[in-house]
């Protein structure tokens, strides 16, 4: 029987680990797990939970000393109350189907029955206090209570043997339970860090906007989705005159400002903004030929003109922008190509004076303001 019970426990704990991990560590751009989390969880612990049924049916005179209550609250961790109500409903009903023999039919009847209320009344709770890792013990041990109970009123065998087949429920649930939880947590904290890694290494340190890897990476993925977007090059003019005046510190708080109102502008025109260099910005315009993203860049240097950047508590600077544009199809395909055009192009502007939007396409410099 110590055979079987380890053999129990291991199986339990690789199905589980090996179920929670595709949907708490998805590949970068599995839409697929993203948009129908709910239902692929649901059917994923649930089925979890309908293997686990099949190796624990013969245990204990088969009273049915499973432990469907770990996946289902997994389940319910990772994909939320509708994932509680799919993976119940495929363990009740499944269970039924791999029954192995008459005898324990309608103890079996009887826990799925209750397997099914739990998972609806746990699923509407669930709706109302979300299951997390500060709440997921408080909902076990309520669960364990509740089998608990279940077991004791309509298992029909000697009062001695009843003790025993309880005890080992409770002691093999909570064993098997906090040996997963815990073993999860530490998988959960570790890749948070590395989650936070790749987060650092895609964001600007300053002005939290994506880094040069960050809008290449964007820009890659753009360029299967459309031919036509536009890239702009940001370059703010006399910086280096604001630190020399003010300071390296309150130039940073310029940046950081500026970058507020470069990314308040383009997220709602589906554009992205990218800081790359001390006081170089760049935007991607999605959708955008030359006219709108002359448009676009025009409106933004005007607004950047108008606004007074706070250099510390009693003074404020005014700011002005030169911004080079290059689109695909027009001056290229690829986004190395469009960006090393729109910098040149805001390296004329700055020969001129600054304070200019001008694209590619109309290299001859012009005066007008």
């Amino acid at each position: 029987m110590l055979l079987h019970i380890f053999v129990s426990f291991c199986i339990t704990f690789t199905l589980i680990i090996l179920t929670y991990w595709p949907f708490t560590h998805p590949a970068r751009g599995q839409s697929l797990i993203k948009d129908f989390k709910p239902i692929l969880v649901g059917i994923s612990f649930g089925l979890t939970g309908l293997i686990l049924s099949g190796i624990s049916l013969n245990y204990l005179n088969g009273t049915l000393i499973n432990i469907h209550i770990v996946p289902l609250l997994f389940s319910g961790l990772i994909g939320g109350p509708w994932s509680i109500v799919i993976s119940g409903i495929i363990m009740a009903i499944g269970s039924l189907i791999i029954i192995p023999t008459q005898e324990v039919l309608s103890i079996t009847s009887l826990s799925n029955i209750n397997l099914l209320v739990i998972s609806i009344v746990l699923a509407l709770i669930a709706l109302k206090k979300p299951i997390t890792f500060h709440t997921l013990t408080a909902y076990f041990y309520s669960l364990t209570i509740e089998i608990t109970v279940m077991l004791v009123l309509i298992v029909t065998l000697p009062a001695i043997l009843k003790i025993k087949i309880i005890l080992g429920f409770v002691a093999y649930a909570l064993f098997t339970f906090f040996t997963i939880f815990t073993v999860i947590k530490r998988l959960q904290a570790t890749s948070e860090k590395v989650q936070l890694t790749y987060h650092l290494k895609e964001k600007d340190y300053l002005t939290q906007l994506p880094n040069n890897l960050a809008i290449r990476s964007f820009a890659q993925g753009m360029v299967l989705e459309t031919d036509h977007f536009s890239v702009l090059h940001f370059d703010v003019d006399d910086m280096k005159d604001i630190n020399i005046k003010y300071g390296h510190l309150a130039g940073d708080g310029v940046i950081k400002q500026l970058a507020t109102i470069i990314n308040d502008y383009v997220e709602p025109i589906n554009g992205i903004a990218a800081r790359v260099a001390g006081e170089e910005f760049y935007i991607i315009l999605k959708d955008a030929p030359p006219a709108i993203a002359l448009y676009h860049a025009e409106k933004l240097r005007h607004q950047i003109a108008l606004h007074s950047f706070n250099t510390n508590t009693e003074q404020t600077t005014p700011l002005t922008v030169s911004i080079g544009i290059s689109s695909s199809p027009d001056n290229g395909v690829e986004f190395d190509e469009l960006a090393i055009i729109a910098a040149q192009v805001t390296t004329d502007i700055k020969a001129f004076g600054g304070n200019r939007v001008l694209h590619a396409n109309n290299i001859d410099f012009h005066n007008e303001n």
